[in-house]
């Protein structure tokens, strides 16, 4: 399988390599369900901090009866395991279960504060799993073997359009590892949803995803399809200050086409800075691709009030007819602010 290989030249002191964050969608994330299965040895550090958010923090003179505390996923040294060289391995492996099924695009394999402790190399291999049955796993290497960087992002382009639902990371021979992300978009499993069901297009569990906005000063659109109500301010959608005449805007790509009943505009936390007003714009794209300066947008909801911390539901209101499908919706806010999260539910496209 063929990857363009991109290594982070940035150390954590600086701010973190966004190129793929700020297009996909972090498959591997606790808050998607993001899981551990299972790991060679995590002997000075859990493998589940691999999925925290941040990048990782380090506290000086703290030691547990382990060794060192460090934040991230730490095996021991490989010499003197003899069971592991009779099994003719020479690398460390973590088992990890993706929050949700899914096409990869990029991988963030972060070394922050692991200086002298880190793998020399890496590899990433994916599955498909039918249930729980992970022992009949047909593994495909996703990554083949790569040196990394110390205390450092390590970020690596995935080409393929296979979807899966496991992976398998190791490291050579073995060390420490802060974070693992995998950045993709979800592909959503059709036997979840019974006929008739409205369903929520543009989460980003089926596939909904940011596919530009006007502004992410303070936080990413993308917060706006994460499944859940928004933990604080931090995580929703919020643009700095507009001093000019303009509103902002943010378009989401929907998982489903579908035929939109129903709209959910939260302003969960936000209270001093949420928009006066809210619109809402649909569109029909054809060919998987995102709207350009040619796309004819439909009103689907008029500019309507909004107020602080409340769920703010449409439905009656909604000006789109039964059958009329969108791949696309622009959000609007007036004049700028946050929003915690957008969900669109409808009947998605037979």
């Amino acid at each position: 399988m063929s990857h363009n290989v991109e290594q982070a030249k940035l150390s954590s002191e600086y701010k973190s390599d966004d190129r793929f964050s700020s297009i996909y969608i972090d498959l591997l994330s606790e808050r998607l369900g993001g899981r551990v299965i299972a790991c060679s040895d995590d002997w000075f550090a859990g493998a589940e901090n691999m999925l925290k958010p941040g990048r990782g923090v380090f506290k000086e003179g703290l030691f547990v009866s382990t060794g060192k505390w460090m934040d991230g996923w730490e095996s021991r040294r490989s010499f003197g395991r003899h069971n592991r060289s009779q099994q003719g391995e020479d690398f460390d492996w973590c088992l990890l279960r993706l929050g949700s099924q899914g096409v990869l695009k990029g991988l963030d394999i972060d070394t922050n504060h692991f200086h002298g402790n880190a793998p020399e190399y890496v590899a990433v291999e994916a599955s498909m799993v039918s249930g729980n049955d992970i022992q009949g796993a047909d593994w495909r290497e996703v990554l083949k073997k790569t040196a990394v960087r110390p205390h450092s992002q390590n970020l690596f382009s995935i080409e393929s359009s296979r979807t899966w639902n496991h992976l398998r990371l190791k490291i050579f021979p073995d060390g420490g590892v802060a974070r693992f992300r995998a950045f993709g978009r979800a592909v959503h499993n059709q036997e979840h949803y019974a006929a008739g069901e409205l369903v929520d297009l543009a989460s980003a569990l089926n596939g909904g995803i940011a596919a530009d906005a006007s502004d992410r000063f303070f936080s990413s659109p993308t917060n706006l399809v994460m499944p859940g109500r928004g933990i604080n301010m931090g995580d929703g959608w919020e643009t700095k200050r507009r001093r000019d005449e303009h509103n902002d805007w943010a378009i989401i790509r929907l998982g489903m086409v579908g035929d939109i009943r129903k709209i959910i505009i939260d302003t969960a936390h936000f209270r001093g800075n949420f928009p006066e007003s809210a619109s809402l714009q649909g569109a029909m794209v054809e060919n998987d691709s995102d709207p350009d300066e040619k796309t004819k947008w439909t009103d689907i909801l008029d500019r309507s009030k909004l107020i602080a911390d409340y769920e703010h539901i449409f439905t009656s209101s909604l000006n789109t007819a039964p059958g009329q499908m969108f791949s696309h919706v622009r959000l609007q806010i007036y004049p700028d602010g946050g929003v915690s999260r957008l969900r669109v539910l409808g009947l998605p496209e037979s």
